[in-house]
């Protein structure tokens, strides 16, 4: 990551705008930031650091107290970044949350916080990646940098009072850099995927032991001896119950077949008994049917005489009949007298309402009146109307006129304004001849410095001819450098083979803590080729490049050099010109022909002013007519005044004839229906009551009629009784029943015969069947006795309950056998599918604890790569510190054996001091010696992450302070390690007060401390 502008305002102590060109510092500088203490030194890398992420190097500082006290109110703080990573180019610009004065009205108001993020193409343009929010802004970063602020002050930023953190951070957080620097995430994937694997085989096998814990339980058992045992005491609880069910069968069957018959026998005997006793019900019902059969013959000889009788009763019946209809005629003739008496009432009563159908047609006569009337309002009504839209026509007229009138002034008074305004005009044509001659002038000027610009291209193409064959040499560099790092990758991951080779039998492994080695690790085919010798050898081409690219990169500087030159020419001419030379020649000459073209508009205007003039004395002639117009309106206004009056007069008169609820045609028609409607029911009155008394009267003389037409007929049916009963008399002296009482007693129904013949004849049938069966069981039963089928049914239900309860035990037996061998298949198969299982396990199980430091090595897989890589860091760190520190101080890691046995071993750190022999932790050195152990430890780091590619680039580093800590030899040797380090492409920044360092440095960002805010000064 190497950056090339930052923009300061208002922020910190800088009240005004502030700008750093780092690229004019040169591609690879090693600079001083210096200047007095509160100066705003620290300030710049707070300013990187919240234009980045938004936050500053201190944790103490807040959004709000960013701001710089000095700056003016209306000028806001911000802060904006371009960086590039690899061919990248990136514009970040944040604006922190804070107060600024209110549009409206006084006091402050709260400007939220923003972020811009920009990718910079090829061309210039600009593309948005994020457009305000700091969130989007926050993850992008981090995506492009690879790091988060807190990284990146540990490994690029070491800012004051934090200096130390990378070199005395915990192995965790240690570890957290170290993974994203190199990219070793690849090694937690692994952990975490065999520790995924390892976890769901154990789930397996837990799923399995579960299942055979529930086949167990459902038996009541907890282990497959017992279940053998208790499958064996099934099989002969089995046997034995068969036997005892066989047997109660046999014996259940034998007394099943003696209670049948003896249920047989003792059926027929109940069956002799039940007819005996049916015989003797019929003996003493043989009386009865005697009697019955006496009866029959009684009833067959009234039924000879019978019609005779039913005739005579049938006109009794007749004559009966006719007394009751001459009763009720005689109640509804009295009925018709009623009715026609209350008919005479109401046709009276209806006589004298019907008087009142005069009043109403009356009533009725004056309604219809009102409806000339009504017509007579309605046109005095519309010809007021009329009037008064003839007035309010001609005032809208007059209203519309004076609009008129008042937008003519309004357009004279404009008239009169613009020829003031092209009067103006003209008077300053004098001072646009002067510009125009000032931009012409320029104009020449501009046209000289794009001439020198096009030498500068000329120049600036062989530079970008040497950067090509620089950038080829670069290319081929990091090719070679890819390659080395591939084999010293290979050469890594052939050292398992050789940890395998020192295996020995029964002793645990180095890495995993195993005692058993059943499948080793091997060299790969070509293991000869890669050595430690390719290694060193791919190293060797890889720095031979770098030494070909310095060469070209030289070349490159020299024309880079030709360039500088020629843009001091120019610079010289844009001085020249000042803001104008930020303007293009055509910008220039617009600017030239833009003051050629007010020329020509004053002379349009001057043109204009003449037909403004001619304007305005058109539109005071055009007000001419509409002034004519008003005063004729003004003459008609009294005229039209007078009529409206007059139509109100006698709309008002017309209003005192017709009362105010009849001035509606549907209310007199309404009114007139209620009147009609009255009248009507009057007459339907009338009528009514005069037709009911007609009605009546015409009932009661048919009721008469009726009343005497039955007298008559009663009579006639009288005499036919008397000879009908003389019939009957001489009939029953004919027969042999003595009196009518006996001849009624011994009459029946047809159907009453009928059926009391049938049960006789049922009853004769009966007997004789019922001697017949009597006969036939006593020839059955003869020399038998009852059987005793109460003693065998107790038998038999004994017998069945004692098979019942064999077949019960046999089945509970049976049902027990099976569900013991369905459990011992079930925990068979699953012991079958579980063997496998155990055997993964086996294998996955110690790979996952090694591989997650578990093991008998309590070391992750990651820590243990990057432990690696921590070596290679150690090993040039340990370089320059070793010189630094005049040969006493070496960095090292800790022996893990020596540490606690947890998985957090492994990457911390310790001091070798050659002096004493010993190592001790790196908390232990001074104030001095931690700046060059950290000093040595950031610079090695940087190193490798170079080396490696590892996707993070790490160009440039600033250093806050520590030098004054040095003495002056240990202050000498850092600054010259920093030297060497600059040459490997590398830009640092350095923050300190030591006044020899300003004296070694020619390349200082100063700043500048004063009571209205600092300011900055870059001396290249």
């Amino acid at each position: 990551m190497k950056l090339h502008v930052l923009e300061i305002q208002a922020f910190g102590p800088f009240a005004k705008k502030a700008v750093i060109h780092f690229s004019a510092l040169g591609d690879n500088a090693l600079f001083l930031i210096d200047g007095p203490t509160g100066a705003g030194k620290s300030s710049i890398l707070h300013a990187i650091c919240y234009a980045l992420y938004g936050e500053t190097t201190d944790s103490d500082r807040k959004e709000l107290g960013l701001r710089c006290d000095h700056a003016e109110a209306d000028l806001l703080t911000e802060l904006s970044l371009e960086f590039s990573i690899r061919d990248d180019r990136y514009r970040i610009t944040r604006v922190p949350t804070q107060m600024r004065p209110s549009k409206r009205g006084g006091g402050e108001t709260e400007h939220k916080s923003t972020a811009h993020l920009r990718r910079i193409l090829q061309g210039g343009e600009e593309e948005t990646l994020v457009a305000k929010k700091n969130r989007d802004a926050d993850d992008r970063i981090k995506e492009i940098v690879g790091l988060s602020s807190a990284q990146f002050l540990q490994v690029m930023v070491l800012p004051q009072g934090k200096f130390r953190a990378l070199l005395l951070a915990k192995s965790d957080d240690r570890q957290t850099i170290l993974s994203t620097l190199f990219q070793t995430e690849i090694y937690q994937r692994i952990e975490q995927l065999l520790k995924d694997k390892a976890g769901a085989i154990d789930k397996q096998n837990q799923s399995f032991e579960e299942r055979k814990t529930e086949a167990f339980a459902d038996v009541g058992l907890t282990e497959s001896a017992a279940l053998e045992k208790a499958i064996e005491d099934a099989v002969h609880l089995l046997e034995a119950g068969k036997k005892d069910k066989e047997l109660a069968a046999d014996e259940k069957q034998q007394a099943a077949i003696v209670l049948e018959t003896a249920e047989a026998l003792g059926q027929t005997f109940a069956r002799r008994n039940s007819k005996q006793q049916e015989w003797e019900a019929y003996r003493q019902k043989a009386d009865e049917i005697k009697a019955d059969k006496s009866r029959i013959v009684k009833a067959e000889r009234a039924a000879s005489i019978a019609p005779t009788w039913q005739t005579l009763q049938a006109v009794l019946q007749d004559v009966k009949d006719k007394q009751a209809a001459i009763n009720n005629a005689h109640s509804d003739k009295e009925k018709a007298g009623c009715r026609v008496n209350k008919a005479k009432v109401a046709v009276n009563t209806a006589t004298e309402s019907y008087q009142q159908r005069d009043t109403l047609k009356a009533e009725e006569s004056k309604i219809s009146g009102y409806r000339d009337k009504l017509a007579v309002y309605q046109a005095f009504k519309a010809t007021a109307l009329r009037a008064g839209e003839h007035h309010e026509r001609a005032i809208a007229k007059k209203t519309a006129l004076q609009q008129q009138d008042k937008a003519i002034e309004q357009v004279l008074i404009t008239l009169h304004k613009e020829l003031e305004a092209l009067a103006q005009a003209t008077v300053i044509k004098a001072d646009i001849v002067e510009q125009k001659l000032k931009a012409k002038g320029r104009y020449d000027q501009r046209l000289e410095l794009a001439a020198a610009r096009t030498e500068l291209e000329v120049v600036n193409q062989a530079y970008q001819q040497q950067k090509a064959q620089y950038e080829s040499a670069d290319t081929c560099f990091k090719q070679l450098e890819k390659e080395a790092n591939r084999i010293e990758m290979r050469w890594f991951s052939n050292q398992a083979a050789v940890l395998a080779a020192k295996l020995e039998a029964h002793q645990p492994c180095a890495v995993c803590g195993s005692l058993e080695h059943p499948d080793p690790a091997h060299f790969a085919a070509d293991a000869a080729d890669i050595n430690q010798a390719a290694v060193e050898q791919a190293r060797q081409a890889q720095a031979n490049q770098f030494k070909v690219m310095n060469a070209n990169k030289e070349s490159m500087m020299g024309c880079l050099h030709a360039v500088t030159n020629k843009q001091k020419d120019i610079n010289a001419l844009a001085t020249a010109l000042g803001d104008e030379a930020g303007k293009s020649v055509l910008e220039t000459e617009q600017v030239y022909k833009g003051l050629e073209q007010d020329l020509k508009t004053i002379e349009a205007k001057e043109i204009q002013l003449l037909k403004a003039k001619q304007d305005l004395r058109d539109q005071e002639q055009a007000r001419l007519p509409i002034a004519q117009q008003m005063q004729v309106l003004e003459g008609q206004l009294p005229e039209l005044t007078a009529a409206k009056a007059t139509a109100e007069t006698e709309l008002e008169s017309a209003n005192t004839a017709l009362p105010e609820e009849y001035r509606s045609s549907e209310v007199i028609a309404q009114v007139l229906a209620k009147i009609e409607k009255k009248i009507k029911a009057l007459e339907t009155q009338h009528q009514n009551a005069h037709k009911e008394l007609m009605d009546a009267l015409t009932q009661q003389s048919s009721l008469e009629a009726t009343v005497t037409a039955l007298h008559k007929s009663l009579a006639d049916l009288e005499s036919r009784q008397q000879v009908q009963a003389q019939l009957w008399q001489q009939a029953l002296v004919e027969s042999e029943f003595a009196t009518q009482q006996v001849f009624a007693n011994a009459q029946m129904g047809k159907e009453a015969l009928r059926v009391l013949q049938q049960d006789v004849k049922v009853y004769d049938t009966a007997v004789t069947t019922l001697q017949a069966e009597l006969g036939l069981l006593e020839q059955q039963l003869s020399a038998k006795q009852p059987p005793d089928v109460a003693k065998l049914q107790q038998q038999l239900n004994a017998l069945s309950h004692a098979f019942t309860l064999a077949e019960g035990l046999w089945t509970t037996a049976s049902q027990q056998h099976k569900k013991l061998f369905d459990t011992q298949n079930k925990v068979q198969q699953i012991e079958q599918q579980q063997l496998a299982i155990k055997k993964q396990y086996e294998i996955v199980g110690t790979l996952a604890k090694a591989a997650s430091g578990r093991g008998n090595v309590r070391v992750s897989l990651e820590r243990f790569v990057l432990g690696n890589i921590l070596d290679q860091v150690l090993s040039i760190a340990s370089e320059r510190l070793h010189i630094m520190s005049k040969g006493q101080y070496r960095l090292i890691r800790q022996n893990e054996q020596q540490q606690k046995r947890n998985t957090t071993a492994g990457l911390d750190l310790a001091i070798d001091d050659a002096y004493t022999g010993k190592t001790r932790p790196v908390a232990t050195l001074s104030g001095g010696e931690s700046f060059m152990a950290s000093l040595a430890l950031a610079l090695g780091l940087s190193d490798v992450v170079q080396e490696r590619s590892g996707g993070i680039q790490l160009d440039t580093l600033f250093i806050d302070e520590g030098f004054g800590s040095l003495d002056q030899d240990s202050l000498q040797l850092a600054v010259n390690t920093l030297i060497d380090l600059q040459s490997t492409g590398r830009t640092i920044g350095i923050i300190s007060h030591v006044s020899e360092l300003k004296e070694q440095m020619s390349q200082r960002i100063e700043v500048t401390g004063s009571c209205t805010g600092s300011t900055i000064k870059v001396v290249a």
